[in-house]
């Protein structure tokens, strides 16, 4: 209860508060949205390999349009 009195006693510690709770939820959300990213990434070039049947040896989109004479 100390502690929400002390950040509701003025605005300049309530905006500080607001700061600091702002910037840990972003790097703490976007901390686990990429680390949730990786592991699925990961896993799906582990079990489809790279490149995709799609792609050339480098990962480009391949030119199917082109005659190789």
């Amino acid at each position: 209860m100390k502690t929400l009195e002390l950040i509701l006693s003025s605005f300049g510690h309530w905006l500080g508060f607001m700061v600091i709770l702002v910037t840990v939820l972003y790097f703490g959300c976007n901390f686990l949205l990429h680390l949730v990213n990786r592991i699925l990434r990961h896993s799906t070039l582990k079990k489809l390999g790279y490149p995709p049947v799609h792609c050339d040896a480098d990962g480009d989109f391949r030119d199917n349009d082109v005659d190789d004479d």
